[in-house]
């Protein structure tokens, strides 16, 4: 009888942590690590290629660009809109502006529109120009 409580009693426990976990989960295909391929600007010229080594990384609501700046946003069907840059130290106090992000191809008003997007290809576009990403 006791056996029974046990197993029964780690069921449950087991069920309760899955379904506490699923809110968190990241179900959108942005999500995940992507590496751009290619950047072009306004007039179509190449600014950067897959050997410069820029990687977005999109989980819940946050962007991470090489471990030293992370960015909140909003995602809608259409955009991924960027709330807020802050430099990778710990101090969310104080925001930069997307302004200093341009060398990752952030926009300066820190919009982008979802030209593509699947599980394995991203083609993102702005002010900055159009970047090409596949999931890394």
């Amino acid at each position: 009888m006791r056996h029974i409580f046990f197993s029964s009693l780690l069921i449950m426990l087991t069920v309760l942590v899955l379904a506490g976990c699923d809110n968190k989960r990241d179900s959108s295909p942005l999500y995940g690590q992507w590496q751009l391929l290619e950047w072009r600007d306004a007039s179509d010229a190449v600014v950067a290629t897959k050997y410069d080594g820029i990687y977005y990384h999109f989980q819940l609501s946050l962007l991470q660009l090489d471990f030293v700046y992370i960015c909140k946003f909003q995602e809608t069907p259409d955009q991924i809109i960027l709330t807020g840059a802050y430099k990778n130290n710990y101090n969310t106090d104080t925001p930069i502006p997307f302004t200093d992000l341009k060398k990752y191809g952030i926009p300066s008003d820190g919009v982008f529109h979802i030209d593509a997007l699947d599980d394995d290809n991203m083609v993102l576009s702005g002010e900055s120009g159009t970047l090409v990403f596949r999931k890394y």
